[in-house]
């Protein structure tokens, strides 16, 4: 027996774990040349930083570079604005496009910053 069960309202659940990684910025052409911003989380489907939500739109694409202490990590990525919260200035994107090497570049950074978390937290409940 096959049935599904949808509800209207629901809010879209995050596709991927979402992390802070610390000194990871990303560098975005503006109007003004590149600048760079940092990223308040990351995972692997998708990003949000911190910018004046003026000039971000829904569906618009952008263009942009991820560094991580102050260094290229990952260069000429695509994408799409997702979500634009103009009250807090939180832009949140989803990466378009990403070739293999791309995604798996990603996908190791967000597992390592996972280990650590999880490492920390082992710890901190070993010393109460």
């Amino acid at each position: 027996m096959d049935f599904d069960i949808k509800m209207d309202g629901e809010e879209k659940l995050r596709q991927a774990y979402r992390t802070r990684v610390p000194g990871l910025d990303v560098r975005v052409v503006t109007q003004n040349g590149p600048k760079d911003f940092p990223v308040l989380d990351i995972s692997a489907s998708g990003f949000a930083f911190n910018d004046s939500p003026r000039g971000y739109s829904s569906g618009m694409i952008l263009s942009f570079d991820l560094l991580l202490g102050k260094r290229l990590f990952l260069g000429d990525l695509k994408a799409k604005v997702m979500r634009v919260i103009a009250e807090k200035g939180i832009i949140g994107c989803n990466f378009e496009g990403m070739d293999r090497r791309q995604e798996i570049k990603l996908d190791k950074l967000v597992l390592e910053v996972q280990k650590r978390l999880i490492e920390l937290r082992k710890a901190r409940r070993e010393a109460e």
